[in-house]
């Protein structure tokens, strides 16, 4: 469900699911976790080809968010749809997390930027 590469020094996750709900964030969430036991740690959560979200993958982003700012991590976002991120401007989440369109860009940001905590 979750693969897992590192590029330039960043965690790029992306999922060969299409859906990410209560019936599998169980088995996503674990994946994502371990990644935060080392400080400082860079991620992006590419959400291309993710079609659904329900609230239970919403909470899981707000939740990965949380933990990965408790061990000074960052968490970048990209690839969503266009029905995903009117959700995350709807719910307010677009201004907590930092959203790219496409995974290029996402690297591009740590690349340019470095974190943002």
């Amino acid at each position: 469900m979750v693969i897992s590469e590192k590029i330039d020094g960043i965690e790029v996750i992306s999922f060969t699911t299409d859906r990410i709900n209560a019936l599998n964030v169980d088995r996503i969430r674990p994946g994502i976790l371990r990644l935060f036991e080392t400080p400082f740690t860079k991620v992006i959560i590419d959400l291309d080809g993710v079609d659904y979200l329900d609230s239970t993958g919403f909470a899981m982003i707000l939740h990965l968010l949380r933990v990965s700012h408790s061990n000074y991590g960052t968490i970048r976002l990209c690839g969503l749809t266009q029905s995903a991120r009117e959700l995350f401007e709807l719910l307010q989440l677009h201004k907590a997390l930092d959203i790219h369109a496409d995974r290029e860009s996402c690297l591009d940001s740590y690349r340019r930027n470095g974190p943002s905590y």
